[in-house]
């Protein structure tokens, strides 16, 4: 499959810099998520050092094997903070784990084909890295780079990957505030297929980045759902979402051959096919599991059409839970198995319910224009490529919910243009005791409770803080923060943020 590595530039030779290159390369010689490797950045090593020790060093410790040389101090000593940033004690058995992981790495290394210890903007390394100029790479200093995915070490201290691939438009991974993703069965029935193609339609319509694998079935709906939405002929006040595919192998093997119409659309639509491997890295069973936690990791709620009960679909919720992310089931047909994994998501309260396609516009965030495309003249090509300008605005500066503000959302009517000296969004200063309802809802959400305003009051009574809090006062509490928009009430009365 040909495609222009991105809608939004022209990717030259050279264009690739020096830190996204060794987390390419550190990329390729881990293999995936790898817990030696994350805990030496944890310990504030700089990706090109480590990059240059670990090549310098060959990867094998003169300790065990007798061969090369000694591991680097200065790997030693990060790795020996990182252990202790952790919150897990130093011990002889840990600090083995530094050296064998370095010759494991050098293993793969030398399967590069080319002499990458020198020059990391070498043409070898630079074609290498872009697959002939195939493919983007970004890197976590990026403005391109999906700051969600920070929640992976922080919130479940697993790895996030240390750079991405991608093919199409760079601009979708960040081109919406709040991605969804829809996942579901590879053997979806008619009635799971019609959901997710429905799901991705709907979204798109809000405006909203639709996040899927690549597979048969519900993953290949929900992503026809977003192209057919955005053929559908609009007024000027279009607010058509794309589609971003996540893979798990290197984007030079793609699959299933059934869907290269489907990709090749995806890209065509303003979105983006993407992965953590490097570009010929083989799609085995062990690496989807591994690939879910980028799915629930870049999307702010995470729709389960149709799953059963051990599916790929209930890890990428699971992983959503873990990440407090919201995560929404649609219930099935109680005889087929088919449905099994969505209603005990639903049963065992792991998962709310929708009920209606009207239910999922509701839980979702606000439909929003997405952005518009970022031009070449806008974009410094060395910020696209992982190195941010000095004059760039940092992917973290626009990100409300890092902050103790917490964006919410004026009403609009469709033809509302977005910014302006009109803003739609404004910035809510939450008191303390709004803040810690607010609290209180994803932790129960996150823990699977329920949380109900009962279950509110007694928190704030276990917290010492009835005196200034009778029960009346819960409800005003909830009432404001429906108002702006951060909460609602399902059927059940269950409360649910409204905001990631």
């Amino acid at each position: 499959m040909t495609a222009n590595p991105s809608n939004d530039l022209e990717l030259q030779p050279g264009s690739v810099q020096e830190g996204t290159m060794a987390r390419a390369l550190l990329s390729h010689c881990c293999d995936g998520p790898d817990p030696v490797m994350h805990t030496l950045l944890t310990g504030g090593m700089d990706v090109v050092m480590l990059w240059r020790l670990f090549a310098d060093c060959d990867g094998l410790p003169t300790e065990d094997s007798g061969q090369g040389r000694a591991v680097p101090e200065e790997l030693r000593a990060a790795f020996i903070r990182g252990i202790e940033m952790g919150h897990r004690g130093v011990t002889e058995q840990s600090l083995k784990r530094l050296p064998a992981a370095l010759a494991r790495w050098s293993i793969r290394r030398r399967l590069l084909g080319f002499d990458s210890t020198t020059d990391l903007r070498s043409d070898k390394a630079q074609d290498w890295a872009t697959a002939q100029h195939s493919m983007w790479v970004i890197s976590p200093e990026s403005r391109f780079w999906p700051r969600r995915l920070h929640d992976l070490p922080h919130t479940v201290g697993w790895s996030s990957p240390l750079c991405l691939w991608g093919q199409g438009s760079v601009s979708a991974m960040t081109r919406c505030d709040c991605p969804v993703a829809v996942v579901g069965s590879r053997q979806s029935n008619d009635y799971g297929r019609h959901l997710a193609t429905q799901a991705g339609r709907t979204l798109a319509a809000l405006g909203h980045t639709v996040i899927s694998g690549g597979a048969l079935g519900a993953d290949a709906c929900a992503h026809w759902g977003v192209i057919d939405n955005s053929q559908t002929p609009r007024l000027p006040d279009d607010m058509s979402g794309s589609a971003i595919a996540v893979f798990a192998g290197g984007l030079r093997r793609i699959g299933p051959s059934s869907n290269m119409r489907l990709f090749e659309r995806i890209m065509q639509c303003r979105g983006a096919l993407v992965s953590e491997l490097s570009p010929d890295s083989i799609p085995e069973a062990r690496r989807f599991l591994l690939r879910n936690r980028i799915i629930a990791a870049m999307s702010s709620r995470i729709i389960v059409t149709q799953a059963r009960l051990r599916s790929g679909a209930i890890n990428t919720a699971t992983w959503g839970a873990n990440l407090l992310r919201e995560v929404y089931a649609i219930p099935g047909d109680i005889d087929h198995s088919d449905s099994a994994g969505c209603n005990a998501l639903i049963r065992d309260a792991k998962a709310s319910i929708l009920t209606s396609f009207e239910d999922l516009a509701d839980v979702c965030s606000p439909g929003h224009h997405p952005p518009q495309e970022v031009s070449e003249t806008d974009v410094r090509r060395p910020d696209v490529t992982g190195i941010s300008d000095s004059t760039a605005i940092p992917n973290d500066a626009a990100t409300p919910d890092s902050s103790p503000e917490i964006q919410a959302h004026e009403a609009r009517t469709p033809s509302e243009p977005v910014g302006g000296d009109a803003s739609v969004n404004r910035l809510v200063r939450l008191n303390a005791k709004q803040k810690r309802a607010m609290e209180f809802i994803r932790e129960c959400h996150a823990t699977s409770k329920a949380a109900t305003a009962d279950a509110l009051l007694q928190r704030f009574n276990a917290d010492g803080l009835t005196r200034t809090v009778p029960s009346e006062e819960i409800s005003r509490i909830l009432g404001s923060l429906e108002i702006l928009g951060l909460i609602h009430q399902d059927v059940s009365g269950n409360l649910m943020t409204k905001n990631p």
